[in-house]
């Protein structure tokens, strides 16, 4: 006996509904906003978005994933770690992971290293240390603390090797300029008079990271540099 016209309707947009709630399931939890909100800068908001998944009982390791990283880029890195635990535990590839919490904690070390706060550089160091042990990475924050380190002590001998770290660190980041910051400070911190050397380094921190968390000290420094320089050199008559 053939069905007739209403209850075909009928029977169709049951089996669509069912069909499109089974879709949304394999597609798991809207997580578009957050995206959108993070890529735009706002962590904070992204994140309230993916707590709310969370919150609902729907997260899978992509939100915990992703939840990790906006929690990590608002400053609140023990929440952060909370979620990292949570992506792991909910099947989210270690490996993936690992990888974005070992660029999350470098790109917080050059930023704060970068910005004289060696305090939350040393944290950052350790963190990666741990994430990434003998990475070029972990090298590259191994040689500028220990220059440093020879920087803050002072003594000529140690500047001298201070600026070799520095040197050292420059390999293993071709894109960062500050080992090239580090350097000039050192160079003009070492010898006063020897204007030109420590201007190069400067120039070419600023040349390779032009927008770097130490532009604005670096710009400062050799805007000093110079006037020094050309008060001398009127000085001497040169």
């Amino acid at each position: 006996m053939s069905l007739s016209m209403n209850t075909y309707n009928r029977a169709a947009t049951l089996l669509l509904g069912f069909f499109l709630m089974s879709c949304a399931g394999l597609m798991g939890p809207n997580v578009k906003p957050g995206i959108a909100l993070f890529e735009e800068g706002k962590y904070a908001a992204s994140l309230s978005h993916y707590e709310t998944i969370i919150a609902d009982g729907k997260a899978n390791g992509k939100v915990y994933r992703l939840a990790y990283e906006s929690a990590f880029k608002a400053g609140k890195r023990v929440t952060a770690g909370k979620y990292y635990k949570a992506a792991i535990k909910a099947g989210f590839d270690a490996d993936s992971l690992n990888s974005l919490a070992t660029n999350l904690w470098y790109d917080r070390a050059i930023s704060t290293m970068g910005g004289n706060n060696w305090a939350e550089g040393k944290k950052a160091a350790v963190q990666i240390a741990e994430l990434a042990d003998g990475s070029n990475k972990d090298k590259f924050c191994s040689h500028i603390l220990a220059g440093k380190k020879k920087f803050d002590r002072g003594a000529h001998k140690g500047l001298w090797d201070a600026i070799s770290d520095y040197s050292k660190a420059a390999n293993y980041d071709v894109n960062s300029g500050l080992p090239y910051f580090l350097m000039g400070q050192a160079r003009y911190k070492n010898n006063r008079t020897d204007y030109d050397a420590a201007l190069e380094d400067y120039y070419e921190s600023i040349r390779i990271e032009p927008k770097g968390a130490f532009s604005a000290q670096a710009k400062i420094d050799i805007k000093k540099i110079e006037a020094v320089k050309k008060k001398m050199n009127a000085f001497w008559g040169k």
